[in-house]
């Protein structure tokens, strides 16, 4: 076997429902955009060529859909191995692959005999053929490309035992492909009625290309991630699979009881990001699930320092308050952040909480560069917000008797003079 190429027992992958933004995301990059735009400009060539009407548009639209799907095809060969963006498609033509559309087009020729057949035979029949070759087709289109064999892709045990492999995701499958189906018809019948003539064709195959390619992206998707269970090769090229969002990955490990495997996961991940707010919340909510107080606490401490250097103030607080819950005598790493936990209390109009947070500040930290900041923050509280000016009066006062060259005495003096004015007498006329 090729070297470059692994076979996954326990893939990871992030399952195709969960991908939909990016699927009709990938025919906007611009290898398959520029594409998609030059053959659909190329359907103008019916207008022109030497050829008598209605061949000359029959021949052209002929020739670009051959070689769009072709590129539909190699989009899913492509996608189906794991190499989901334009950019990581690997230039290895199949000299086989470039038979898929005759192949297609046989088995299109060979489903509407059956349904020729099955409509003589009465209306049941009928319906029974007809329901079982939508269901079936995009079964059919995928073994095709996995398998490049005519009679593999029109074999209906073929297409159940891929059915029976994927499940019910694969009903899922064909109603995102009847719903962008019937997109494409909505929005080119739109088209119809506002677009010139000579424009129309451009356009109206521009939108069947786009529509087109979604929907083999997301079979190809399909193989891939069942790629385990039919057989297919996917790449090993480092940047080949998906990007696993953590709190997906998290999701199935907790789901299959998996805590300790997810407490790894999580612990790895914040401790490679340290500055990442949401990995470090996702491995403190999994500590509480866990009920692991002793590194909650300790990794609280830490998170606590994060939201606030972040300011993520009122996050701070939420978290501070759990944490006190499961100690009462838990403290921050830092007494400066009580300021700031106090700060974001006073935000939420708590003015008594910020109060409790700094109280007996200067005691209990004697000699802490923030203990200006936090009498002039109490000052301005105690004046401001629950209009106490003598208790105000009375910190500044302390404030600038002990700190009369701090940074902070400025505004201590600029809030003693406002209370000085509020204080005096109104003069009677």
């Amino acid at each position: 076997m090729d070297q470059s190429v692994v076979i996954s027992e326990a893939p990871d992958v992030i399952p195709f429902w969960q991908r939909l933004p990016l699927f009709f995301r990938y025919p906007l990059h611009w290898e398959p955009l520029l594409y998609m735009g030059v053959l659909a400009a190329g359907t103008l060539l019916g207008f022109v060529l030497p050829v008598p009407t209605p061949f000359d548009h029959l021949l052209v639209h002929f020739g670009v859909w051959l070689a769009f799907i072709r590129y539909a095809y190699k989009t899913l060969d492509q996608t189906a191995q794991g190499l989901l963006t334009p950019a990581q498609h690997q230039a290895n033509e199949d000299p086989e692959r470039v038979n898929l559309p005759y192949k297609q087009f046989a088995i299109f020729v060979a489903i509407g005999i059956a349904l020729g057949v099955a409509q003589a035979a009465g209306g049941l029949a009928f319906g029974v053929v007809l329901v079982f070759s939508v269901l079936a087709l995009p079964a059919s289109v995928m073994i095709l490309s996995i398998t490049r064999s005519f009679w593999s892709g029109l074999n209906p045990f073929g297409a159940l035992g891929l059915m029976r492999l994927v499940g019910l995701p694969y009903l899922g499958l064909c109603a995102f492909i009847f719903l962008l189906s019937t997109s494409q018809q909505v929005l080119q019948v739109g088209l119809v009625t506002r677009l010139p003539g000579w424009l129309l064709f451009p356009a109206l195959n521009f939108v069947a290309m786009y529509f087109t390619l979604i929907m083999f992206n997301m079979m190809g998707y399909v193989v891939y991630q069942y790629h385990h269970l039919l057989g297919v090769s996917v790449s090993s090229v480092s940047d080949a699979r998906p990007a696993v969002d953590g709190a997906d990955a998290l999701g199935r490990l907790i789901g299959a009881g998996r805590i300790d495997a997810a407490l790894d996961m999580a612990y790895e991940a914040q401790r490679v990001a340290p500055d990442d707010v949401a990995a470090n919340g996702r491995y403190h909510k999994l500590l509480a699930l866990a009920g692991r107080d002793e590194r909650l606490l300790s990794h609280g401490r830490r998170y606590l320092n994060l939201l606030l250097q972040k300011g993520l103030g009122d996050e701070a607080l939420v978290l501070y308050r759990e944490l006190c819950e499961r100690d009462a005598t838990f403290t921050p790493e830092q007494p400066a952040q009580l300021l700031r936990l106090a700060e974001a209390a006073r935000r939420r109009r708590e003015f008594s909480a910020a109060l409790a947070f700094i109280k007996g500040f200067d005691k209990r930290f004697p000699r802490h560069p923030e203990i200006p900041a936090v009498y002039l923050f109490a000052a301005r509280v105690l004046c401001e917000n629950l209009r106490q000016d003598a208790s105000a009066r009375q910190i500044l006062s302390v404030l600038l008797a002990r700190y009369p060259e701090h940074a902070v005495s400025g505004e201590a003096r600029q809030l003693v003079a406002v209370l000085d004015k509020l204080a005096a007498p109104v003069p009677t006329s």
